[in-house]
């Protein structure tokens, strides 16, 4: 099968390479602990919506921190690289395999939702869908990683 919508394997590895270090400044900036350095200067920004102003759409702010937009950024590529690179042997089974992990994690992602618009409320609340900006993906990657490990298990033993 034929999946032109892959990046070429080797994009994996970047991903990871970004990941981890996306994941400990994302921590770290949640708790407020995050270092001195990681404070990237404020400039004007062209927004489409800003809540802070009186004109609220197509209006020029002043970002005082690119740091979460940093952060964001860092973390949602290096998923896209992890989750959305070729294998090696890309075949239809794993052309499978990722379909069934991707329905998986959009289940499961759905379910989190409900539970956290339930259960979590006020400020957490939005701390809750900060993290779950990312949940589907990082779902997504344990389940189809897991799968993958199973099938090369269940194969090497056949």
């Amino acid at each position: 099968m034929k999946s032109n919508f892959l990046l070429p394997s080797g994009f994996r590895k970047a991903g990871w390479c970004m990941f981890l270090p996306g994941v400990i400044l994302g921590v770290l900036y949640l708790l407020g602990e995050y270092p001195a350095w990681l404070e990237l200067g404020g400039t004007n920004a062209f927004a489409l919506f800003d809540g802070f102003s009186d004109t609220n759409m197509f209006t020029v702010t002043f970002n005082d921190s690119w740091t979460e937009e940093f952060i964001i950024i860092l973390l949602a590529l290096s998923l896209l690289f992890i989750g959305f690179s070729r294998e090696k042997d890309e075949d239809e089974c794993i052309a499978n395999i990722r379909m069934n992990a991707l329905v998986w994690a959009i289940t499961a992602n759905t379910a989190l939702l409900i539970a956290g618009t339930l259960f979590v409320f006020g400020l957490p609340y939005l701390t809750f869908m900060s993290i779950y900006m990312f949940s589907l993906m990082i779902l997504f990657i344990a389940k189809y990683n897991w799968l993958i490990y199973r099938f090369r298990k269940n194969s090497s033993n056949d």
